[in-house]
C-alpha cells in the first residue's frame, strides 16, 4: 500500500540522516571533512531519489468502476402528477369563481387533468355539483371548449 511505502521512505531518510550526523561527528576535526561531506550528500541524494522513484513506480490511479445511470422515470412521473394536481386545483378555482360570478349556485367543482410526456395539459373532465347543472355545464364549455366533458355531481342544499 501507499502508506507502507511512505513509512519505509521516511524510515530510510531518517536512517540516512542519522548516519550523516554520525559521520560528521567523526570527521569534524580531520582532513577528510570535505570528502566525507561530499560522500554524505551523494548518499543522501541517492537514497532520496530511490525512495521517490520507488513510490512513484508503485503509484496507481484507482480503478474507475462502471457508472450505472439512475432511472429517474419515477421522479418524472411524480412531477407530472404534482403538476396535474396543481393545474386541476387552479382550473377548478377559476371555474368556481366564474360560476359564482354568473350567479350559479355551486356546491362542489372538481377538474381532472392529465399532463402528457411533452408537457401539454389535457382537461379530461369536470365534475360539477350545482343547482343549475345545465347552466353550469354551458358556462364551463364556453370557458374550456365545447369538447370538454362535464359531469353532473350530486347537489344537496345545505
Amino acid at each position: 500500500m501507499i502508506t507502507n511505502d511512505i513509512l519505509s521512505a521516511v524510515r530510510s531518510v531518517c536512517y540516512v540522516s542519522g548516519g550523516i550526523y554520525l559521520i560528521r561527528l567523526i570527521t569534524d576535526g580531520t582532513r577528510l571533512k570535505k570528502q566525507a561531506a561530499f560522500v554524505i550528500k551523494l548518499v543522501f541524494a541517492v537514497v532520496f531519489v530511490s525512495v521517490v522513484t520507488n513510490c512513484c513506480m508503485k503509484f496507481e490511479f484507482p480503478e474507475i468502476v462502471s457508472y450505472e445511470a439512475t432511472d429517474y422515470s419515477f421522479e418524472a412521473e411524480k412531477y407530472r402528477n404534482e403538476v396535474a394536481e396543481k393545474a386541476a386545483e387552479n382550473i377548478s378555482d377559476i371555474l368556481f369563481n366564474q360560476l359564482k360570478a354568473a350567479g350559479i349556485d355551486v356546491k362542489e367543482l372538481q377538474t381532472e387533468v392529465n399532463i402528457s410526456e411533452n408537457g401539454s395539459i389535457d382537461i379530461s373532465r369536470v365534475i360539477v355539483s350545482s343547482a343549475d347543472s345545465t347552466a353550469a355545464a354551458e358556462l364551463i364549455r364556453k370557458s374550456l371548449g365545447q369538447e370538454t366533458e362535464v359531469i353532473n355531481g350530486i347537489y344537496r342544499k345545505s
